[in-house]
């Protein structure tokens, strides 16, 4: 039962505290409070009902209603109203990030301290309008800072929410009302949000790059993690959540308001940990350590005097040794770093950074260095790498170097940290642990990887970079292929009947007349693929439900060779996500390629975390087909506008619901997929027919030629 404050009688009834008073002492039936000096609402209402209030009117003069009613208006005038996409209004340049640090605070005060939720929750503000909403804002803001700072985490992040400015007391009831169905294992989805909400010049660590940083380096033998320079906890929280067992988090921060969001993230997933400003003393030795430093700025680190860095040479101010030196003296005897640098640092001709890496390498320190590909982080361009460096020196065991700045397939292209590329390189590191702790020699991968011993390390600039290790090999051509130019007819022939077909289909349409403009949401569900913490790439399988990732989407098929697979017993957990005929998969993370139409055979494969997939309500009305060549149409116009670069370009199935669709007549349709189909067809010709001539060629030149 709701109870409610003789001052929230007085704001509902549209009366005086006084007034409310009054009624008390001149009425001996009115409501007694309780022991919690609230009312009972039912209560009061039954007591109001029979009471009158006049309203005066500019038009009319007075009107007399009762005050129970004046209360009944003005509750469902507070009740919640979602704004559109969660959004209230505020600062344009910090609205995004704001409306983030609500939800966020939301879910940290229902979860932590569920009793100052439940207050906040039956707050009644002073009216319903903008004033409302603030004071109702102010109060939110002062319980979560209450509880943070009950848990040790600093409350600054939650000045951002008095930026914002709703027009309504029904707006933030809308967003407490989501956020009271939101746990821990949302805080990732926002976490993700904040990597293009915050302003220019400031960056999160993408989840991609964060995730393959945790999982490359934290195993068993983690009991303690470090992150130098705290952005928003997205480093800690992707090793905590990699760790198999419970570890102590640390982290540094420079400035007040990253300890604040660290703080506060890893709080409303769960995680405590020890958060230090750049001025606190430094946390113990620890086990593993992850960071992203800033490169070229100005930072505590560079305050620390030349003699901090014995027995290296004392690297030069901004540079990006100073972290990596930093994090080798908090680490613990057998402990391991992953640290983002950037590629200048593996080249770099100044003569003492290419003698602090002389010295790492000689000392066998450098496990790993991995390039990745470039525009990983929103808003830029750069490119950057992952070193993994041990402590303390190891024997004369090999680098491994691994370049995946280049496209995975022919097909891919720009290269990308999707998930199969995340797969990729885990496996490469982890086969190269295996084969160094077995001593045996490591083959690496064709184009991708290779070990190098180190005194195959270049002497004169003792460069650390990948490209100029991994070996290119040229494949030999594929043998039987001399005598191709035989089984070209055919395909002429098909070529030729798909050109009359397509001339003969495109000839009977006409413009499309009486075509409506309409969301794909109305007439299509729209789902996420299933997410990465329900299969994780560790728990796949040899065999099992085939997965479809982003690269099987090839020429509007769904082409899925040498698919990961999901054990029968937890892909009985997902057939939420299972593909059916007729449904079109489209990339969401990472490159945005053509959408892919589902066949029969596609049936039951499993749609992966970076694909989102539409499912037709009503075929009669909406042809499957239609929808896949249109937003084929689009890939490379509207849906690029959609794209968010967090790790990788990012389309949110919202985005799709909302695109606009024209929607013709079903016989329309009909014809213009007709038209459409044959064109595909056509173009699968000629492109088969292009192929094998190809091939026919190259067979001929390197049987004249002799193999030059």
């Amino acid at each position: 039962m709701q109870r409610i404050t003789r001052a929230e009688i007085a704001r509902l009834a549209g009366v005086s505290r006084a007034s409310v008073t009054q009624w008390g002492k001149r009425h001996a039936d009115f409501p007694r409070p309780g022991d919690d000096k609230r009312f009972a609402l039912a209560d009061v209402l039954r007591w109001l009902e029979s009471r009158q209030a006049v309203t005066r009117t500019r038009d009319a003069g007075t009107r007399v209603d009762r005050y129970a009613d004046r209360v009944r208006r003005n509750l469902a005038a507070a009740a919640p109203v979602e704004p559109p996409n969660l959004q209230l209004p505020g600062d344009g340049r910090t609205a995004q990030a704001d409306n983030l640090t609500l939800r966020l605070a939301l879910i940290l005060l229902r979860t932590r301290d569920p009793q100052a939720w439940a207050e906040v929750d039956r707050l009644i503000p002073p009216d319903l309008t903008a004033v409302g909403a603030r004071w109702l804002l102010k109060q939110i803001a002062a319980a979560v800072a209450r509880t943070a700072r009950r848990d040790g985490v600093r409350p600054e992040v939650f000045a951002a929410l008095q930026r914002l400015a709703p027009e309504r007391v029904s707006q933030v009831r809308g967003i407490m009302a989501r956020c009271a169905g939101l746990g821990a294992a949302d805080v990732q989805a926002i976490a993700d949000e904040y990597e293009t909400a915050l302003p220019s010049g400031s960056f999160l660590t993408p989840r991609a790059v964060a995730t393959l940083l945790a999982e490359a380096l934290i195993d068993g033998t983690a009991e303690s993690i470090y992150d130098p320079y705290l952005r928003g906890g997205e480093l800690l929280a992707a090793a905590a959540a990699a760790a198999p067992n419970k570890v102590s988090l640390y982290g540094r921060g420079a400035q007040p308001a990253a300890l604040s969001l660290s703080g506060v993230t890893l709080l409303a997933r769960g995680e405590t940990a020890d958060l230090r400003a750049a001025e606190q003393d430094f946390p113990p030795p620890v086990t593993h350590i992850l960071a992203n430093p800033p490169f070229g700025g100005d930072s505590w680190i560079d305050q620390l005097p030349d003699t901090q860095w014995r027995p290296f040479p004392a690297p030069p101010a901004r540079s990006a040794f100073r972290w990596l030196l930093h994090c080798l003296q908090r680490l613990c005897n057998g402990g391991r770093i992953a640290i983002i640098m950037p590629p200048t640092a593996a080249t770099s001709a100044n003569t003492r950074e290419s003698g602090i890496r002389r010295q790492l390498i000689e000392q066998s320190m450098v496990e790993a260095v991995i390039a990745l590909p470039s525009g990983l982080y929103a808003g830029s361009h750069i490119a950057t790498s992952i070193w993994i460096v041990r402590h303390p020196p190891g024997s004369d065991q090999p680098i491994l170097f691994i370049d995946a700045t280049h496209p995975r397939t022919p097909d891919d292209r720009p290269a990308t940290l999707d998930e199969a590329r995340h797969t990729d390189i885990l496996q490469a590191w982890r086969s190269f642990l295996i084969d160094r702790d077995a001593r045996r020699s490591h083959p690496g991968s064709e184009r991708f990887s290779v070990a190098i011993p180190k005194t195959d390390i270049r002497t004169d600039t003792c460069s650390l970079n990948p490209a100029e290790y991994v070996r290119r090999r040229i494949e030999s051509p594929p043998a039987g292929r001399h005598d191709t130019r035989t089984d070209l007819h055919q395909l002429y022939q098909r070529s030729f009947d798909c050109q009359l077909a397509a001339d003969e289909a495109t000839a009977l349409l006409s413009e499309p007349s009486g075509a409506r403009t309409v969301n794909i949401g109305e007439y299509c569900a729209v789902k996420t693929g299933y997410s990465y913490s329900r299969l994780p790439a560790k728990d796949r399988s040899d065999h099992g439900v085939p997965i479809v990732l982003p690269r099987h989407l090839r020429d509007g098929r769904i082409v899925a060779d040498d698919p990961p697979y999901a054990p029968h017993h937890l892909a009985a957990s997902l057939v939420d996500y299972e593909v059916r005929t007729g449904d079109v998969l489209c990339v969401r993370t990472g490159a945005l390629t053509p959408p892919a139409l589902a066949r029969p055979a596609d049936d039951g494969r499993l749609v992966s975390t970076n694909l989102l997939r539409l499912r037709v309500h009503d075929t009669d009305v909406l042809d499957p087909y239609f929808l896949y060549a249109y937003l084929r149409l689009v890939t490379q116009t509207k849906m690029t506008t959609f794209a968010r670069s967090t790790a990788t370009a990012y389309v949110a199935a919202a985005h799709i619901a909302q695109t606009k669709i024209p929607l013709p007549p079903p016989h329309q349709q009909q014809a213009i997929v007709a038209a459409l189909r044959a064109l595909d067809d056509e173009v699968t010709a000629a492109r088969a027919l292009a192929v094998e001539a190809t091939s026919a060629r190259d067979a001929i030149n390197r049987r004249l030629l002799g193999g030059a």
